[in-house]
């Protein structure tokens, strides 16, 4: 069994069992959508240091050699395995961050859904008067906590 968060197991009585679940369920997502945006640009950052490490070089040791040539310039980049290996590492790394960054949209999509799900059910699940004022201090606690806003829907 997925052991409950210990911030929101601490909530005791400022809510019952199936809100402290879609708290932690939130708290989830929230890091799903953290990890895929840390891999998506990691995955762009390193393919544009290898952009542009193959550009420098492409400058340095073959079209400034040849004159500008452009004939030559080509036949020099396609004729070496080395600069079609970068070629097609500077491509995957592209796919990946394209890949990761689909992953990220869609991980972000589904926090921010089920977030604002739970900021237009808190009447429901803390009903007025005395658990309402504890909705205040859950809220504010997923903020300083996990970065979840709940004050307001949007991003």
């Amino acid at each position: 069994m997925i052991e409950i968060e210990t911030r929101i197991q601490l909530l005791k009585d400022h809510t019952d069992a199936p809100t402290k679940k879609m708290l932690e369920n939130l708290v989830d997502r929230k890091r799903k959508f953290d990890a895929y945006k840390k891999k998506c640009f990691k995955a762009q950052f390193i393919t544009f240091l290898l952009l542009m490490g193959f550009v420098v070089y492409l400058y340095a040791f073959l079209i400034k050699p040849a004159g500008g040539q452009i004939e030559v310039i080509l036949r020099s980049i396609f004729d070496e395995e080395f600069h079609v290996f970068v070629i097609l590492l500077i491509v995957s790394g592209y796919a990946t961050a394209q890949f990761y960054k689909k992953k990220e949209d869609k991980a972000e999509k589904e926090y921010h859904n089920l977030r604002c799900e739970v900021i237009r059910k808190s009447a429901e699940l803390w009903p007025q008067p005395t658990p309402w004022k504890n909705r205040h201090e859950v809220f504010t606690m997923m903020k300083h906590e996990y970065d979840i806003n709940l004050f307001h829907e949007s991003k």
